[in-house]
């Protein structure tokens, strides 16, 4: 590093091309991942660890970017805004967000623009260097099945499956919040960016067309441009007002559901549709595994199901627990089909609610091990709250709640949040989670 240099072996990637969707049809259905040297990957790895601690001292990221940082991930990130969106809702108010997509973000990174923006930093010029070196003149070749094509030089872009390559596009897109209109708010995650504006019942206008401006003139500015196609919008609340946005002439598409991080977005936000998409992949999955492996021993069953099933269902459930009741005995379904199904292999026969073997579901949970759904959900909430206390997750504890300085209790640590109008709030992860733990 401190010659700046870098062996060639380092520089050459082999791109994989990956499916964006089920049934991709042209090339921009594919997202390219570089495959590059592991030794390389190793040397980027102690480079972004002094790159982090640098960073993190002279405050260099903003508040609003969730992506690849310590302490930060998708579930801060939309409970965050989650935060913001149910406190507005329960005052009355709409919320407009609209989601941005730039076009091969990555890919479309002007090596000049990001090295004067690393200059900048006062990072080590020998640093600099090497990172110079490790993004020009990069060669890669496209390997589909077992065919590569010929070698090409890649002329800007940071690779895709590096390591430093989301901090580096992390540090260029730092900007973006300061070119926003003051009442108009962002959150980002590496290359994802939503802007959303609160809007009360009197509203007779929106501030987002004058963001929308701002972040084309960004774009050009930065020369990375937006995919206007893939640009749309929604409108949170019970009676919202519907404002039209456009860019570059063109009105936004407006949707009913929006994937946000892994989270499927609707007005209500009740995640109803969300935990209808999960429980089917969850079940879709615990078949897969019944169908795979004959074994009758609950050991592997249930190490499998632990492995493979129970994360999909428990992935950023601070966000997601579900609002109906129907919903959380869908969600528990899934494991209660897990555990009949592995009684049914132990006694080698189907078992029905008549026969003298059978077992209810949460007597089938207590011979396997196991908890329920339900109350897992209410322990992680409490685990959340405690690493938000102790600084494990980068999340300003006073937008949520404040800590109970009366309380005399030394044994027990008492919140205080604001009262909550609307069943939407009262469910929110801080009433959720704060009364259950005050109790």
């Amino acid at each position: 590093m401190m010659s700046g240099e870098i062996p060639d072996r380092w520089k050459t990637s082999i791109v994989m091309p990956l499916n964006k969707i089920s049934k991709p049809k042209t090339p921009t259905d594919f997202r390219p991942i570089s495959i590059t040297s592991n030794i390389c990957r190793v040397f980027e790895r102690c480079l972004l660890k002094k790159s982090h601690i640098h960073l993190s001292a002279i405050q260099f990221w903003n508040s609003s970017q969730h992506g690849f940082l310590p302490r930060k991930s998708t579930t801060t990130c939309l409970l965050e805004s989650m935060n913001e969106w149910t406190e507005a809702i329960d005052k009355g108010s709409q919320v407009d967000l609209i989601y941005f997509d730039f076009a091969k973000a990555f890919d479309r990174v002007p090596h000049c623009q990001l090295l004067d923006k690393l200059q900048e930093l006062k990072l080590n010029k020998n640093l600099v260097s090497w990172i110079s070196a490790f993004l020009k003149n990069r060669i890669f070749k496209v390997k589909v099945g077992a065919s590569f094509s010929s070698k090409r030089t890649a002329i800007c872009g940071v690779p895709q499956g590096s390591v430093l390559s989301p901090v580096l596009f992390g540090i260029f897109v730092n900007t973006i919040p300061s070119a926003l209109p003051q009442n108009v708010r962002c959150k980002q995650f590496a290359d994802d960016l939503k802007l959303y504006a609160i809007l009360p019942k009197d509203a007779v206008d929106s501030p987002l067309p004058a963001a929308i401006e701002a972040i084309i003139k960004w774009s050009k500015d930065h020369r990375l441009a937006l995919n206007n196609e893939k640009t749309s919008c929604i409108t949170l609340g019970t009676k919202p007002k519907i404002f039209d946005y456009s860019i570059d002439g063109s009105l936004v598409r407006r949707e009913e559901i929006i994937r946000d991080l892994g989270f499927m977005i609707c007005p209500k936000l009740d995640f109803s549709q969300h935990w209808k998409k999960y429980v089917n992949n969850a079940k879709c999955v615990l078949t897969q595994i019944f169908n795979q492996y004959s074994s009758d021993n609950p050991r592997l069953l249930i190490l499998l199901y632990k492995t493979f099933v129970r994360p999909i269902l428990e992935y950023g459930t601070v966000v997601t627990s579900p609002l109906k009741k129907s919903d959380i005995r869908s969600i528990e379904s899934v494991q209660n089909s897990l555990t009949r199904r592995i009684r049914s292999r132990e006694l080698g026969k189907y078992i029905s609610i008549d026969d003298p073997d059978y077992k209810t579901a949460s007597e089938r949970n207590e011979m396997f091990g196991l908890s329920s759904l339900e109350s897992r959900r209410t322990l992680i909430d409490h685990k959340f709250v405690s690493k938000m206390l102790v600084g494990k997750v980068d999340i300003d504890t006073s937008k949520f709640f404040k800590l109970d300085t009366n309380n005399k209790t030394r044994t027990q640590t008492k919140f205080i949040w604001p009262k909550c109008k609307t069943r939407l709030r009262r469910h929110f992860f801080t009433n959720r989670a704060l009364t259950t733990i005050n109790k």
